[in-house]
């Protein structure tokens, strides 16, 4: 003789809504600390499918008996509620599992703008030490890096520039790095806008074979301008950096007389005049 299902509120408790709560919360706790490898999510789906149908069974068996023995269907719709209930909050709990277990993890908004500035320039030491190679745009950031790869290569005696410039904020501030390293600097081809202020700093200065120097007057990157910013003083504070490089103030005054949109290019000679260039050309 089969032993009797227990009765429906007790099997209701006991079969389905306790360990369906606590399977609940499990899931929840997975998918907030854990990001499972996607075969481990699909098993564990799987193994918590064929525990439902089993709670679901379970209960049919006492709703049978209860129907059975009262003829009252009320509590075995309200059953039938609880475990359709169950049965989506189970799907919701496997959907998000298997989002996060195939989710590609994506830095934060942060990491990802410093990433997509330093994809703009590219810094490198070369192979024996003794030379930072820069080439590209001057972001935001540049500063930063370019002093945590100074100290990570104490060895570096020069700096190869190559840009088409950029901000002038940023640019002032690897030019500090240079001075106060006792770096030389050269440029590899043109270097140009910001990227002159940088070349500037050395300590000896020298063209590469095809290294070019173009220089403009300043301009804001916002239309309207800023009220804030002074580009008069803004030239005015880089002049003089330029004559306490040794550059003649003629030469200096002449850089910012040109307009932002035109690049005036000096030839070795006039360069070499003026006191751009201090180092012999390679």
């Amino acid at each position: 003789m089969s032993a009797l299902p227990p009765p429906l509120p007790r099997s209701l408790a006991l079969q389905v809504v306790l360990p369906r709560g606590g399977l609940v919360l499990g899931w929840l706790a997975l998918n907030q600390w854990v990001r499972l490898p996607v075969p481990l999510a699909f098993v564990l789906m799987a193994a918590d499918g064929l525990f439902l149908l089993w709670q679901a069974r379970a209960f049919q068996l006492s709703a049978d008996a209860h129907v059975r023995s009262t003829g009252a269907m009320m509590p075995v719709w309200g059953g039938y509620l609880v475990l359709l209930f169950a049965g989506f909050a189970a799907l919701i709990l496997w959907w998000d599992t298997l989002l996060i277990a195939r989710a590609v993890e994506e830095p934060a908004y942060a990491e990802q703008r410093r990433l997509e500035r330093e994809a703009k320039y590219s810094l490198r030491v070369s192979g024996d030490g003794l030379v930072l190679i820069f080439d590209g745009e001057i972001t935001h950031g540049l500063t930063r890096r370019m002093d945590a790869v100074l100290a990570a290569a104490p060895e570096v005696r020069r700096v190869r520039l190559a840009g088409p410039g950029g901000l002038i904020y940023e640019a002032r501030g690897a030019a500090k790095l240079i001075r106060r390293h006792q770096l030389d600097t050269e440029a590899a081809t043109l270097c140009a806008s910001a990227c002159t202020l940088i070349f500037a700093a050395g300590r000896t200065r020298r063209l590469a074979a095809g290294g070019q120097l173009g220089f403009h007057g300043y301009a804001l990157m916002f239309e309207g301008g800023l009220p804030q910013v002074d580009l008069q003083k803004e030239q005015q504070k880089d002049l003089a950096f330029f004559e306490q490089q040794g550059i003649r103030g003629a030469f200096a005054r002449q850089i910012f007389a040109v307009g932002n949109g035109e690049l005036w290019i000096p030839s070795h000679p006039d360069l070499r005049a003026a006191g751009v260039l201090t180092g012999e050309a390679h």
